[in-house]
């Protein structure tokens, strides 16, 4: 009887847990992005061969005005290689059950890799961003990503043709 009452607690406590899986590459270089849930965790790995070279710094209109700001996240970022492990408690996400590309983490992040970092994350944002012209649509999957140093606040973003992502949502 206490097996049977142990087993039903089991079975309850993990009939609801979440199983998310995401994954994007090839669309610069070699870098590669997955997502995966574990526990009550969901984490967000970064893998790129060509390392910190290759790291994006900065999104938006580059300007003289601008330049200091990306040298900044060039110094800050530094540590960001070829690969970066980060997670955030499952229960500060959301998800996009009818497209489960889309989704958001919110809360302190916890920096698995690189180890012993001074940088924090607060904010994971995914989105579909969709340009029409005359003759042409462009779809695109976009992964913002925000990472703070003591100083600053990097805002960053990840695109990819959603032809080369997939995702799977369990609940």
């Amino acid at each position: 009887m206490k097996f049977l009452s142990l087993l039903f607690v089991f079975l309850i406590n993990t009939s609801h847990a979440l199983e998310y899986r995401a994954f994007c590459s090839g669309n610069r270089g070699k870098v590669a992005i997955s997502f995966y849930s574990s526990k009550d965790r969901l984490y967000l790995r970064y893998n790129n061969l060509m390392g910190a070279d290759d790291f994006p710094l900065y999104e938006g209109v580059v300007t003289k005005l601008t330049l200091p700001v990306i040298k900044i996240a060039e110094e800050e970022l530094s540590s960001l290689d070829q690969e970066v492990l980060v997670s955030w408690p499952i229960e500060k996400c959301d998800f996009n059950d009818k497209d489960p590309l889309i989704m958001q983490c919110g809360g302190e992040a916890q920096f698995h890799l690189p180890l012993n970092t001074n940088l924090t994350s607060y904010t994971l944002i995914t989105s579909r961003v969709k340009e029409e012209s005359l003759t042409n649509v462009f779809d695109m999957f976009k992964i913002r990503w925000g990472i703070d140093s003591p100083d600053f606040h990097h805002s960053l973003a990840l695109p990819f043709d959603p032809k080369l992502c997939q995702a799977s949502l369990k609940r």
